[in-house]
């Protein structure tokens, strides 16, 4: 049998381990090093991101508030609304007045009185008609003036009508009135 030597110097195990935990130690400090470069650049994104959403948000408001009528102050806004109001109720004032006259006509009315013609210019009424009876003529007038609406009631015209000659089976006579009324307005 025949023995080898090796003159060669052995190189001892401890040599190579010191090289291997360097190279392990810059290994994990450049994978420590890269994790929180990873996490800054995540969270520098969601910065960016965050600020761009907040930026639209601010240039929403702003464009909205370019539209809105902002008051300074709540009796500003207030006197505005009874100003409005108040020209609101000037212009509809009087609509409904000849709405009331004739309401207020009808139920005074006699039974045997026909209206004719009804006039209503600048709170002056005019209204015209016909009865078979003069007595209901001045019961209608007494009972327009009982009315808070009619404030002056004039009778301008009462006259017989004059009937045709072909109707001589009626021998009744036909009343024409006119009445010129004065008309003030009653709050409800």
């Amino acid at each position: 049998m025949k023995h080898e030597m090796n003159l060669l110097p052995v190189v001892s195990g401890k040599k190579k381990r010191e090289g291997g935990s360097k190279n392990k130690s810059w290994i994990i400090f450049i994978g420590l090093f890269m994790g929180v470069l990873t996490i800054y650049g995540v969270l520098a994104f969601l910065d960016l991101c965050c600020q761009n959403e907040i930026r639209q948000q601010e240039a929403m408001i702003e464009s909205k508030s370019e539209y809105q009528i902002i008051y300074a102050n709540l009796s500003l806004q207030k006197e505005m609304l009874e100003h409005r109001q108040l020209l609101i109720d000037s212009i509809s004032k009087g609509k409904a007045l000849p709405l009331q006259t004739m309401v207020e006509i009808r139920e005074v009315l006699p039974a045997g009185i026909r209206l004719s013609y009804y006039d209503f210019q600048d709170g002056r009424l005019i209204i015209s008609g016909e009865t078979q009876n003069k007595e209901e003529i001045m019961e209608f007038k007494e009972k327009l003036s009982v009315r808070e609406v009619f404030r002056v009631i004039n009778m301008v015209n009462t006259n017989i009508k004059e009937s045709a000659p072909a109707n001589e089976g009626n021998k009744e006579a036909v009343w024409e009135f006119t009445f010129d009324i004065q008309v003030t307005e009653v709050q409800q």
